[in-house]
């Protein structure tokens, strides 16, 4: 009954992936355009109908190729559940079940009277060397074992190509299950990390403004809510990381106070516009820890998005104490380079940049 269930789900039409599909499509074509030039050779100008007669009977035959193929070899293929001896055994009976298959519907279509003259075994040839016409005369039993021979190859060449597609689509997949492993692994890094800094925030208020430390704790678990709904998902708008960004700028504004001045300037085009999820908050919280937060003079954070020729650009600008600023372990920018790269390859960039006092953090992203 298992082995039943396995079969009919194999074959249903929603478990094709459409690169499945224009696979056995481009599989047809290549069969009839086989035999069709196979046949041409043998054929003469002066017998135009014959041509459309091949065609229709290829094109049948291509059809029937694809639907054994599909119907008998590929559930063998796909299943899991066999042992490597039991399952190559059953796949070459079943291909030489094919073939026979194969060979009985051509010899069917040769014998069915309105293309009775696609009968390869009575075409008529032409030869240079001989004045008469030579006409190839083979026995029913010859026929039937060539075309079992050839059909038997055919569907081999089918399942060779077929386990060769089918190795690589699981290796994309177990690819893109690694990213996604590694991915949420970055993300999950950076919670610990902005946690820790919120709290050394309220901690510094708790004895000078309660009032102000209750309000920051307010804040603290809203941007832990947006936290915790983003981190689900590897990409978030630009409008969904502002949003974040801002609790985050509300809570370090209350403890820094004058020393922390910011303002930002996003295209409105752009909010809806897809980014790493928290990469806005790990460029502005490495703004704030190293640029502004150990300077004792008022620094000035710029956050500001813009459309560019060859995509959009995220910035972060901060001013900073001295001529270099100190990144400490640089955990934050290091994860977001390995995220763009995961996510990207290549289409999005990381670009650091320090000049005059004042250190600034590009994300540069191409169309995709």
């Amino acid at each position: 009954m298992t082995t039943l269930t396995t079969f009919r789900r194999s074959i249903a039409p929603d478990n094709c992936s459409s690169a499945y599909l224009w696979a056995q499509l481009f599989t047809m074509l290549i069969y009839l355009s086989y035999f069709v030039a196979y046949t041409l050779p043998l054929l003469t100008p002066e017998q135009p109908r014959l041509y459309w007669l091949f065609l229709v009977k290829y094109s049948i035959e291509a059809a029937c190729f694809v639907l054994f193929s599909h119907l008998l070899l590929r559930p063998v293929l796909k299943a899991v559940n066999i042992r490597t001896s039991k399952r190559w055994l059953l796949f070459a009976l079943l291909m030489l079940l094919a073939a026979a298959l194969q060979t009985a519907m051509s010899f069917y279509l040769s014998n069915i009277e309105a293309l009775k003259a696609t009968d390869i075994s009575k075409i008529t040839v032409l030869s240079e060397k001989h004045d008469s016409p030579l006409q190839m005369t083979f026995s029913t039993s010859f026929m039937l074992m060539a075309l079992t021979a050839s059909f038997s190859v055919m569907y081999l060449v089918w399942g060779a190509g077929y386990i060769a597609w089918q190795s690589r689509q699981a290796r994309k997949a177990l690819q893109q299950q690694m990213q996604q492993a590694q991915l949420q692994q970055l993300t999950n890094q950076l919670s610990p990390h902005f946690l820790f800094n919120a709290f050394n925030s309220i901690r510094a208020l708790i004895f000078e403004d309660q009032h102000k430390a209750a309000d920051t704790v307010t804040r603290l678990s809203e941007l832990f809510r947006f936290h915790l709904q983003a981190h689900l998902q590897p990409e978030s708008t630009l409008a969904q990381e502002w949003q974040l960004t801002e609790q985050y700028l509300a809570i370090e504004q209350v403890r820094l106070e004058q020393r922390l001045q910011f303002s930002c300037d996003i295209d409105s085009s752009l909010w809806q516009h897809k980014l790493p999820t928290l990469s806005l908050l790990t460029l502005v919280e490495n703004a704030v820890k190293h640029g502004i937060a150990p300077n004792i003079a008022p620094g000035k954070l710029y956050i500001s998005a813009k459309a560019t020729g060859k995509g959009w650009q995220l910035s972060v600008t901060n001013t900073t104490a001295d001529a270099t600023q100190q990144a400490g372990t640089a955990t934050g920018l290091s994860n977001l380079r390995q995220r763009l790269q995961l996510m990207y390859a290549g289409k999005a960039v990381l670009q650091l940049q320090q000049a005059d006092n004042q250190f600034s953090a590009q994300l540069e992203f191409g169309h995709v």
